[in-house]
């Protein structure tokens, strides 16, 4: 008896529980990643993105438009996978691109149909002159 009233409750609160939806199917899409340094040419930037909802896998970092930036960002290859990555890059050579900027390339597996919003920190940026605190981040698709 006391077996059957512990098997009744726990279907009990198995059907009271709320069932989580099913975000849908996974698709692939990327995501690039912005740097507006002004009139300052961009010689080093780090940033985090950070995916609150984690529908979004990231399978894969591509470098940025211009040559100083064209090499895939430094990142730890294990946050692949995850929805949240700090990436970080720098050029000591030729004077690196001035204005907005594409720095890098996010390539992602997402669950849904829902838009990704990544929470964004530009942690750093800065030319060869030193830090530059007006310099900002976007990301686009």
């Amino acid at each position: 008896m006391k077996t059957l009233l512990c098997l009744l409750a726990l279907m009990l609160v198995g059907a009271a529980a709320p069932k989580q939806q099913d975000p849908g199917p996974l698709r692939f899409t990327y995501v690039d990643v912005y740097v507006d340094s002004g009139r300052a040419a961009l010689a080093a930037w780090q940033a985090r993105l950070v995916d609150p909802s984690g529908r979004a896998l990231i399978v894969g970092v591509e470098g940025g438009e211009d040559a100083a930036f064209a090499e895939p960002p430094y990142h730890d290859p294990a946050a692949l996978q995850g929805g949240e990555i700090v990436l970080a890059a720098f050029h000591t050579g030729h004077a690196g691109p001035a204005g907005r900027t594409r720095v890098a390339r996010l390539h992602l597996a997402v669950r849904g149909d829902a838009p990704v919003d990544f929470t964004t920190t530009l942690e750093v940026a800065a030319s060869d002159a030193g830090r530059l605190p007006e310099a900002t981040l976007t990301l686009a698709r």
